[in-house]
């Protein structure tokens, strides 16, 4: 299986928030394909003053990837 995470900001100014829920619903769809979509409320596509909060979840996925091996 293969997993994944997409962290994206929920004030995204250049990808409509319809275009990742469509990414998540078809990747949901394909057999052994895992994705976590996390959003940080604050953050636009940059991720601009949220910098922080982005570099938690990625923090977060890495930890719980390699704990695996």
């Amino acid at each position: 299986p293969t997993s994944g995470l997409v962290v994206y900001g929920k004030k995204d100014e250049l990808v409509p928030i319809e275009y990742i829920k469509d990414l998540e619903k078809r990747l949901s769809s394909q057999k052994g394909i895992k994705v976590d979509f996390q959003t940080v409320l604050d953050a636009n596509h940059f991720f601009s003053k949220n910098e922080n909060k982005l570099a938690d979840h990625l923090d977060k996925y890495i930890k719980k990837e390699t704990a695996l091996y």
